[in-house]
């Protein structure tokens, strides 16, 4: 899947306000606890909220240009291989985004609502990422099982230019 470069760009700053603002609570609440005894009440929560969001964000993007743990050295070196690990991934990434999706938006229904400890704010800040992420696996995994299944059963990349 070819990741439109505003969409690439969108998840790098994304990424960077996150880290950047994680960084500077996580030294802010340092500095606070070690110098003056004092820290800021609120920071570890946000830091843990801003840590959930930028990874399910990280994971959904290397899903979604089909960069993955795996074994693709090995699997791209023949025609099986490659099925394998294309019906491999996109089943599994089909099967985990429907139970994040499906099982983190009842779990969200059901504690979503109560109130972080420091924040105040509602502990489906912290879940809500998750069920979006699964929800956009699916599609990302549909989209991978048809074009990879169209790559590695179509005809051999070599098959037009025997002589």
């Amino acid at each position: 899947m070819r990741v439109p470069s505003w969409l690439h760009k969108l998840e790098l700053v994304i990424g960077v306000v996150l880290g950047v603002g994680a960084t500077l609570i996580m030294f802010m609440n340092a500095a606070l606890r070690y110098l003056f005894n004092d820290s800021i009440i609120w920071g570890e929560e946000a830091v843990r909220i801003m840590f959930v969001a930028a990874m399910f964000l990280a994971i959904t993007m290397s899903f979604a240009r089909d960069e993955h743990v795996g074994f693709d050295a090995l699997a791209k070196q023949s025609r099986l291989g490659d099925l394998i690990r294309t019906v491999g991934f996109a089943v599994s990434l089909i099967a985990v985004g429907a139970i994040t999706a499906w099982y983190g938006w009842i779990y969200n229904g059901l504690t979503g609502s109560t109130p972080l400890p420091s924040t105040d704010l509602p502990t489906g800040v912290l879940l809500v990422p998750g069920v979006l992420a699964g929800a956009l696996w699916v599609p990302i995994g549909i989209y991978h099982l048809i074009t990879g299944l169209r790559r590695t059963l179509g005809p051999a990349p070599d098959a037009g230019n025997r002589s």
